[in-house]
């Protein structure tokens, strides 16, 4: 019997609650493999990261719990594996996209974050606590405040995938921290559960084997 697996998810550790979710709405039961959260960061590392897991994987199709993210996606190759993903620029207008054709609405002044961002210290939170080690709180504050200067609130979306009271008070932490509003916005993990379902239109972006994701693939009218 051979041992190829058919279908593979590799995926961002923090949407694991929308990608479970979906995964179960899908009737799809594979393996996934999660992705450090903080690779984001690190455009170039993250594509690294995401290449070394697609020359690993034995499996005929890769579905990948990814967006643009940075420009990571693009450059990937698809070696021996057919890969999807997505076609979107981020996470946040990928589980802000309400139905086929919406590019998912953002607020340029707002920070979205929902629960995956908020259930470890990570980010902001994290470059908040190494400042706030090395030169007190006020300065870390002084700091943290003018990265996000151009930002008025700090939003907890509700993807329905996970309970969002659980890290409201991460989310109200936060925007203390920042000096910003809290407030809070709808999601949806509907385009993760397409792609586990195999419905991939033009929302998608389909690499054969041997073939790469490029840059354009982003591009509108598509994202």
């Amino acid at each position: 019997m051979s041992s190829v697996k058919p279908v593979e998810i590799i995926a961002c550790s923090m949407m694991e609650h929308e990608v479970r979710a979906a995964m179960k709405d899908a009737g799809l039961d594979c393996p996934v493999v999660w992705i450090e959260r903080e690779l984001h960061n690190f455009p170039d590392r993250l594509r690294t990261e995401l290449q070394a897991q697609l020359d690993r994987t034995e499996a005929e199709t890769v579905l990948l719990a990814f967006a643009q993210c940075g420009n990571a996606a693009a450059g990937l190759e698809a070696r021996h594996s057919q890969i999807v993903l997505p076609r979107f620029a981020d996470c946040v207008h990928l589980l802000r996209s309400k139905a086929p054709g919406d590019p998912g609405e953002v607020d340029i002044y707002t920070l979205y974050m929902y629960p995956g961002f908020l259930e470890t210290r990570s980010g902001l939170f994290k470059e908040y606590d190494r400042c706030r080690e090395k030169h007190g709180e006020e300065t870390a504050k002084m700091v943290c405040r003018m990265m996000v200067e151009h930002y008025q609130n700090v939003s907890l979306m509700d993807t329905g995938a996970s309970d969002p009271s659980a890290v409201a008070p991460a989310a109200q932490e936060l925007a203390d921290l920042l000096g910003l509003n809290c407030t809070s916005c709808s999601g949806t993990y509907r385009v993760l559960t397409k792609l586990f379902s195999g419905q991939w239109d033009e929302e998608f972006v389909v690499v054969p084997p041997g073939g790469r994701v490029e840059d354009a693939d982003f591009r509108p009218p598509f994202r």
